[in-house]
């Protein structure tokens, strides 16, 4: 009867162990995962300011152009409404 609850053991043993390295890889590819995550978070933040700052600095600048507009149609309407023309038939 011993050996039979040796054999039991033994192979319950050999079962837990494939279990403990199934779950250690597990483990591991799960934590590969978060620190991908975050690799990609932090990139995702990085490009969010330039992103961030680039519209900024964009809507600085049209603002600037649609001043220069004004002015230049209180100057000459009649060339400010021809440069408006040419500027949307090359987009």
């Amino acid at each position: 009867m011993i050996p039979t609850y040796s054999i039991v053991l033994s192979t319950i043993e050999k079962a837990l162990r494939k279990l403990m390295e199934e779950y250690q890889r597990v483990r591991k590819s799960l934590w590969d995962l978060v620190e991908g995550q975050e690799r990609n978070t932090a990139q995702l933040e990085k490009i969010r300011a330039i992103v961030k700052q680039r519209w900024g600095l964009n809507r600085g600048n049209k603002k600037e152009e649609s001043e220069d507009d004004e002015e230049r149609s209180e100057d000459n309407p009649r060339e400010s409404q021809e440069e408006g023309t040419l500027l949307s038939a090359s987009c």
